[in-house]
């Protein structure tokens, strides 16, 4: 499959192959202004991750965002100074049967390989999303019952994770996310943070199957 790689005037770096994006009229509308006046919206795909979204290039050095795909990860590094708070996570891509649902595969994925505590307690949560909904479904993973009143002590008093391992409900806000309408077997973890991303989460597309 050809491969077209398109430098933008601030140096970032976008990959493009079987546009998603049919013409530019195609392309989503950011659901949000950018960051700063300076900085502008622009498109980036991926074909081997299978996604497409927007993210945003802003010529300011403590601003500037390069993104890549490695492995199954989407990732923001900033050339000036690359430590950053929260790590350079965008989303995880992963892949499911298409007779299991979303749920099962999310359990079993993730679940199952918490300890055993967390195992017996941890769930599948639907969980609200501003712009989502039947063909954009987000989900997290949450504790119940005695291991969640336990979590719940033992976060007043001192930090901890929340108690479903490093794919659960944290403090920052991070989701599965699936496009049934898009693709039944691509589901994503979408790292959206302590303030609103580089990334435009409504935008997030999946390629098909």
């Amino acid at each position: 499959m050809k491969r077209t790689t398109i430098l933008l005037g601030a140096g970032l770096c976008f990959v493009f192959a079987a546009p998603m994006f049919a013409s530019p009229e195609s392309a989503p509308v950011a659901s949000r202004p950018a960051l700063a006046k300076e900085c502008q919206w622009k498109p980036f795909e991926d074909a081997g991750l299978g996604v497409s979204l927007l993210v945003q290039d802003c010529p300011q050095p403590n601003a500037h965002y390069v993104f890549s795909a490695k492995g199954n990860r989407l990732e923001q590094h900033r050339p000036a100074d690359d430590n950053t708070f929260g790590g350079p996570l965008v989303l995880e891509m992963f892949r499911k049967k298409k007779g299991e649902t979303i749920e099962q595969a999310i359990a079993t994925r993730f679940i199952a390989k918490l300890p055993a505590e967390a195992k017996a307690s941890c769930k599948v949560e639907a969980l609200a999303r501003p712009g989502f909904g039947k063909d954009r479904l987000a989900f997290t993973l949450v504790p119940t019952g005695a291991y969640k009143a336990k979590i719940d002590k033992e976060l007043s008093e001192e930090p901890r994770d929340f108690g479903c391992g490093a794919y659960g409900k944290d403090q920052a806000t991070t989701y599965f996310e699936y496009h049934p309408a898009e693709s039944k077997t691509r589901f994503a973890f979408v790292v959206y943070g302590m303030d609103e991303p580089l990334f435009d989460e409504q935008s997030l597309k999946f390629a098909a199957d």
